[in-house]
């Protein structure tokens, strides 16, 4: 057996089964997934306690685990998660952890984080690798949470029993998604600099705490640095709303590629910085900016509306050539549906009941929808397939088409948001010379960039 309970068959299965999974989650799941600051990451062998920020609940510990592809992370999770026992047993095949929080677990519950901790310690000692998120719990939006001081307890306690001989490195990361549910979206995973808990063993050994708030406040810093964090949650709807709409200009703007996640979240970090200052120097302005961009928001659900069809002109000629290729392309669409389109519709078999509860509870929708594809549906389907292929055209063909299936979900998958994309281009021009209204909010909506354009002093860049 190795430190993680393994013998050498069951290592050699559980590579097979990692790397499917990643397979899934890196090709089929993510669109693309930008990964910065590698060159942070300590050599394998020293032993690495991560610590992120917690967005999208069952999404985070997925891509923090396959981010390091060499490496078999042990990642804290909250406990609750484990109660089903289907995905219990997948998360404890990934070396995942319980931790029990006084919040949703009771006060009760506590006195099991004393085998947790002990597990992840062993493990750290071993010179692996341990990943935690000092929240205690996922949020619900771009917003870094309180930290918790339990993960320095135990990081310290551990150097403690080894009499303080190993070094163990707290390595801060963050996780930003361009979409928290859906797939064939945005990742991007970027590490900060790893901080030397060795530094800081004299201080413990005299003032514990002290030194664990030491070292959380450097890791808190380099987090929020990292990510996109609104701290304005009064107007968090209105700034959210901007910079998904109007953050597209700025970033263009500011000489950025919007469509590009990494260089997306440093133009969404300077407008949601620079809102900020303007809320403190300019109240009365920006609520009145913030009050128009909600009325704004709302007239365009009401209308059916997504965002995007009012991003750019919709001139009728270019909205047929896109139905033209639409049609053209619909007998490929119809045979990538099988079983695709069984794939795709499971999960809403079960995400309406997360969403009902609200708050973070949603959170948990994207995880859901990765899990149940994974296990359940991608491989019954595809196998499924090949076997009512292989009677009727040969084990090659048959197998020729089950190497494909991924490469038809993608395209079925696009397809469809494609489809929905011209099927709201139309719907806009068809109703925009018969409603006022229509017409009336996209120049409102176009009104208030132009005023965010004067107060934030942008100037549209030559490119554009």
């Amino acid at each position: 057996m190795d430190s993680l309970g393994k013998n050498r068959f069951q290592m050699f299965f559980y590579w097979i089964f990692r790397g499917y999974l990643r397979f899934v989650h890196d090709k089929l799941y993510y669109r693309h997934i930008s990964i910065i600051g590698w060159e942070n990451v300590p050599e394998e062998g020293v032993p690495l306690l991560v610590a992120s920020n917690h967005q999208n609940s069952l999404n985070d510990p997925l891509a923090i685990q396959f981010a390091f592809e060499k490496r078999i992370v042990s990642i804290f999770a909250r406990a609750d998660v484990f109660n089903k026992p289907l995905i219990a047993k997948f998360l404890h095949s990934l070396a995942i952890v319980p931790a029990y929080r006084l919040r949703t677990d009771g006060e009760e519950s506590l006195v099991n984080n004393i085998e947790s901790f002990k597990i992840a310690g062993d493990r750290l000692l071993n010179g692996h690798t341990v990943a935690i998120f000092p929240e205690a719990t996922n949020q619900d939006k771009h917003w870094l949470g309180e930290f918790s001081l339990g993960y320095l307890r135990m990081a310290f306690q551990t150097a403690e029993q080894n009499n303080f001989q190993t070094d163990i490195k707290v390595l801060p990361m963050i996780l930003h998604y361009s979409n928290y549910f859906m797939m064939q979206n945005d990742l991007v995973v970027k590490f900060g600099t790893p901080i030397s808990l060795k530094d800081y063993y004299e201080l413990y050994k005299t003032k514990p705490r002290t030194a664990q708030r030491s070292v959380n406040a450097e890791v808190r810093r380099q987090i929020d640095d990292m990510m996109l964090n609104i701290n304005d949650l009064e107007n968090y709807e209105a700034i959210d709303y901007l910079r998904n709409t109007y953050g597209k200009r700025y970033a263009e703007y500011q000489g950025k590629n919007a469509q590009n996640l990494p260089e997306r979240l440093m133009s969404d970090k300077e407008l949601c910085a620079a809102l900020q200052k303007l809320s403190e120097e300019k109240p009365e302005q920006m609520r009145e900016i913030y009050a128009e961009t909600l009325r704004i928001e709302k007239v365009t659900k009401e209308n059916g509306l997504r965002d995007w069809v009012l991003d750019k002109p919709n001139y009728p000629f270019a909205i047929g050539l896109k139905a033209l290729a639409l049609l053209l392309l619909s007998p490929l669409y119809l045979v990538a549906l099988w079983p695709h389109w069984i794939i795709f519709q499971a999960p809403n078999l079960v995400t309406p009941k997360f969403e009902a509860m609200g708050a973070t509870f949603k959170m948990f929708i994207g995880g859901v929808r990765y899990l149940l594809s994974a296990l359940i549906t991608i491989p019954v389907c595809y196998v499924g397939v090949f076997l009512i292929d292989f009677p009727f055209i040969g084990w090659f063909w048959a197998l020729m088409h089950f190497l494909i299936l991924p490469y038809l979900m993608i395209f079925a998958w696009f397809y469809r948001k494609w489809y929905i994309k011209w099927r709201g281009q139309w719907h806009f021009i068809y109703n925009v010379k018969r409603d006022k209204n229509l017409a009336a909010l996209q120049k409102d909506r176009n009104l208030l960039f132009e005023k965010l354009n004067e107060l934030l002093k942008v100037k549209k860049n030559n490119k554009n």
